[in-house]
């Protein structure tokens, strides 16, 4: 299958969140279509705004004679406070049984903790590297960078103590073009090798000393520095080594005793030694120095445009996971979803209830609720208690207030399908509702008070699961630009999480204008 195919099967897939089934359906066939048509669609532009946003769930059935409601948890617990007896008039919304919050009010709280520290990263790397701390970056590149001119420095004290000092006096005319190694040694190579290091030695020696004592050496980039002095003393501990070995094939004779041959020994061992020191000291200071230069470098470049994705990612977890919180401590409260009367109460003080049993029944004030079905994708979202506009056909423009009072917990199969039954009860007893009406409703399931916000039709979903839009500018349609969706409204729009600012101009179905 074509990713464009793969596109619009997952266009029509998209489960009916705020138009409800119909219009979903016709907007995806209508996205699908016009996605397939061309690689250079054409089509109405329209801003990115902040709008405040309103998800529903749209549904229609009959509407019957209302009777009573029987209330349950959705979760387990103990029972902490029964406010309510039979025979009690009650008010919607209303607390009639509550649960031991404890547990769940912590969750909230550090559900908030975790969204505050998730929000104030994000704004830090929104702005970027303090210059408080740029400033002690820059401090320590500076420390580093002498601290790397003192290794140097004494790494060359330590060269040339180790070859003028230690290891010159083995040679005749060390310090000319054509020294001499004085001791008899059986390996005649090794010997030229030697006296040829040697000669090699001094005028890089020179040249080290004279780098190290000019007047340039304290404002000198150090770098470039240590990289040479690395190597001057790399060619000297080879020497060092080479000068060992022949100590070590070197036997006792007449004209070397074996206690002026051990000193010779242990005066090479010591050079070798601090040569060594040297070089380990060098090498600290240089990669203290890379490391000081790399953190400078990425505090002066700030936050790179995947971090601040990720940021915003964090915030749009913890905000999730606090709602998630904040709906689970809502569920430790029974909450009389209709005014009526109640006729039975089977709570206990300090018992544990299972979720989906009954404990609480209230009859009804109102006269008549709509039943109607709701699909699988969307159940998940519909809770008892929540607010609902029901419309009829026989009375157009107006506005019939209900609540939902039942969420059947078992699904219905029609063709295969699967759908729930919710009830909603109307608010008042109004006498143009009858049975037998069919009523379109309208449930409030979420709501955004400010959301960067575009239209659902600019919004395409690629074969991977990935969506983007066209945003105005470049080449035919516009820049095809990545985005992550949230909330889609009743109104068509659809909450922008990421890949988008305010005011970006994002192609949209319909006639090109």
């Amino acid at each position: 299958m074509s990713s464009r195919l793969l596109a619009l099967a997952r266009l029509l897939a998209r489960p009916a969140i705020a138009v409800g089934g119909s219009l979903a359906l016709a907007l995806a066939l209508a996205g699908g279509a016009w996605y397939l048509a061309s690689e250079k669609p054409s089509g109405a532009y329209a801003a990115a705004l902040m709008a405040p946003l309103a998800e529903e769930v749209r549904a229609s059935g009959p509407v019957e004679s209302a009777q009573s409601t029987d209330l349950s948890f959705q979760i387990p617990g103990q029972v902490a406070a029964i406010n309510v007896a039979v025979g009690q008039h009650v008010a919607a919304g209303q607390v009639l049984v509550a649960l031991s919050g404890g547990s769940a009010a912590a969750a909230v709280e550090s559900a908030k903790a975790n969204l505050a520290s998730a929000q104030a990263n994000l704004s830090a790397l929104q702005a970027g590297t303090r210059p408080e701390q740029l400033a002690i970056e820059q401090n320590a590149v500076a420390q580093d960078q002498d601290a790397l001119r003192d290794a140097i420095r004494s790494a060359y004290v330590a060269a040339d103590t180790a070859l003028h000092a230690d290891i010159d006096p083995l040679f005749t005319n060390p310090r000319t073009p054509n020294p001499q190694f004085s001791l008899t040694v059986p390996d005649s190579t090794l010997v030229n090798e030697i006296n040829r290091e040697r000669s090699t030695l001094e005028p890089l020696l020179t040249d080290w000393g004279a780098s190290v004592s000019s007047a340039d050496f304290a404002t000198a980039e150090p770098a470039a520095l240590g990289q040479s002095s690395s190597a001057d003393l790399a060619s000297l501990t080879s020497f060092a080594d080479d000068v060992a070995r022949a100590l070590a094939e070197t036997q006792p004779s007449a004209a070397l005793s074996a206690g002026a041959l051990a000193s010779y020994q242990n005066q090479v061992a010591a050079a070798r030694t601090a040569l060594s020191g040297a070089a380990s000291s060098l090498t600290g200071a240089t990669a203290a120095l890379i490391a000081a230069e790399g953190a400078l470098a990425l505090g002066q470049a700030g936050a790179t445009p995947q971090q601040i994705a990720q940021g915003e990612a964090q915030v749009g977890a913890a905000q999730a996971a606090l709602d998630a919180a904040t709906v689970a401590q809502g569920e430790t409260a029974l909450v009389a979803p209709i005014a009526g009367v109640i006729t039975v109460q089977n709570a206990n003080p300090g018992e544990t209830v299972a979720p989906g049993v009954p404990l609480v029944s209230i009859e009804s004030d109102a006269a008549f609720e709509a039943k109607v079905p709701v699909s699988e994708a969307d159940i998940a979202k519909i809770k008892p208690g929540e607010a609902v506009e029901a419309t009829f056909d026989a009375y157009p423009g107006v506005v019939f207030p209900a609540t939902v009072t039942a969420v059947d917990p078992a699904a219905t199969f029609s063709g295969g399908i699967a759908s729930y039954q919710v009830t909603a009860t109307f608010s008042q007893d109004d006498p143009r509702i009858a049975s037998g009406l069919t009523a379109h409703l309208s449930i409030l399931t979420d709501e955004i008070p400010s959301a960067l916000v575009i239209p659902a039709s600019a919004v395409i979903t690629e074969s991977g699961g990935q969506e983007f839009v066209y945003v105005k500018g470049g080449p035919g349609p516009g820049t095809k630009t990545p985005v992550t969706t949230g909330l889609r409204g009743a109104d068509g729009m659809v909450q922008v999480l990421s890949g988008l600012s305010a005011g970006a101009q994002v192609l949209t179905f319909g006639s090109a204008g």
